[in-house]
């Protein structure tokens, strides 16, 4: 399925060239995967896309109407948006004024806001933004938005990509210090929580090879790999913070 996401992807991205909302919509969930060369699999089969809140509250219609021709049609008092024969996406808010989760007011369209997303989003290398190309979560953005969420309906797949992606990055000293940066904006029981969850997600997958958890069952194949993504993230965090 990965080919109709990046498909997808492309086909928006340009869409939205030249209109309000080119480098507005953020490419981010497990979709973000699909933003830099990664060999960890997203297994989804839907998108997420991240905008800021004001956007949402002033010209919501304006962007209902915008991705209507793409020939995407909004799911009722939903942030979903679909179209026949392609992936559907979400729209997913944040703020820089209002780090609390909650709703954006109601409108012509509506978003889920989530605080860690403002607080990790006011970070430049949070997001990559290279020409021509639909913006998206960096690699040390994506990690530390998948561990730092809760949400119970996704169980460990955040934590086992995050992990993986770290494995990947980890003797590159500017994912390095960019994610250490990025998790140094939230406090210390955040960040051993974090790690904690972490590695609640890695004991599970590594202890049952029968491990079944809401779409992050392919994972069982990268043992090796989230441990190595397990090992550096906690020699990340117990380094001194600098810079």
């Amino acid at each position: 399925m990965e080919g109709k996401e990046r498909e997808a992807i492309a086909k928006i991205s340009r869409g939205i060239r030249g209109t309000f909302l080119e480098g507005e919509l953020i490419l981010g969930g497990s979709s973000g995967l699909f933003g830099f060369p990664t060999e960890a699999p997203a297994f989804t089969e839907d998108l997420d896309f991240l905008i800021r809140e004001d956007l949402v509250i002033g010209r919501g219609a304006e962007i209902v109407d915008s991705l209507s021709r793409l020939g995407y049609a909004r799911t009722p008092d939903t942030p979903t948006f679909t179209s026949p024969g392609r992936p559907g996406f979400d729209l997913v808010g944040y703020s820089a004024r209002d780090l609390t989760d909650h709703l954006s007011p109601p409108g012509a369209l509506q978003v889920m806001v989530f605080g860690d997303l403002g607080v990790i989003m006011d970070m430049t290398e949070s997001v990559d933004r290279d020409p021509g190309r639909m913006p998206a979560l960096s690699p040390a953005g994506f990690c530390a938005v998948k561990l730092l969420t809760l949400r119970v309906e996704k169980g460990s797949k955040d934590k086992l990509q995050a992990l993986l992606v770290i494995a990947e990055r980890a003797k590159e000293p500017a994912f390095r210090d960019a994610l250490r940066r990025i998790l140094g904006r939230f406090d210390p029981d955040r960040r051993t929580d974090a790690l904690a969850d972490a590695q609640a997600a890695f004991l599970a997958i590594r202890g049952d090879p029968g491990f079944r958890d809401r779409g992050a069952e392919g994972y069982v194949a990268f043992l090796g790999k989230l441990e190595e993504g397990y090992a550096a993230l906690s020699g990340l965090l117990s380094e001194p913070e600098h810079g």
